[in-house]
Parts: structure tokens; C-alpha cells; sequence
């Protein structure tokens, strides 16, 4: 892929983002989907444009985040 595509997935992602900080408080589940495909093209993106190590460890971590309180989610619906 080239520059081009990475810069407007980089757009997409800061969409999904913003998708996700405003409907993750009335449709909890639908935010965090949001946020995990944001994060997830984030370190993808990360890697294939080789960023420095610490965008990295960042959305690497963010992405973490996300899916534990998705799991944490689906525990405690039981």
C-alpha cells in the first residue's frame, strides 16, 4: 500500500476514534468496537510505516486496553 492509503487510514482512525468516545457511554459495546478497529489499524499502520518504537508501544498498549475491558464487558454480563 502506499503513503497515500496509510495517510487516509490514519483519517479513518481518528474517525473511529471520536465514533468511539461519543457512543461509549449509551451503546457501550458499538464504542468499543469502534476503538478496537481504530487501534488495531493503528498498529498496523505503526508497523508498515515503520514509526518510531514509542507510537508503537502506545497504540499497542491502547489496543490492550480495549480488550480487556471488552472481555471485562462479557464477564460481568456472565
Amino acid at each position: 500500500m502506499n503513503n497515500k492509503m496509510w495517510n487516509n487510514i490514519g483519517y479513518l482512525v481518528m474517525a473511529l476514534l471520536l465514533i468511539g468516545q461519543i457512543t461509549v457511554g449509551w451503546l457501550f459495546m458499538l464504542g468499543q468496537g469502534a476503538y478496537l478497529v481504530g487501534n488495531v489499524l493503528n498498529v498496523v499502520r505503526d508497523f508498515k510505516l515503520g514509526r518510531p518504537a514509542a507510537d508503537k508501544v502506545k497504540n499497542v498498549c491502547f489496543t490492550a486496553i480495549t480488550i480487556g475491558l471488552i472481555v471485562i464487558y462479557f464477564i460481568k454480563r456472565g
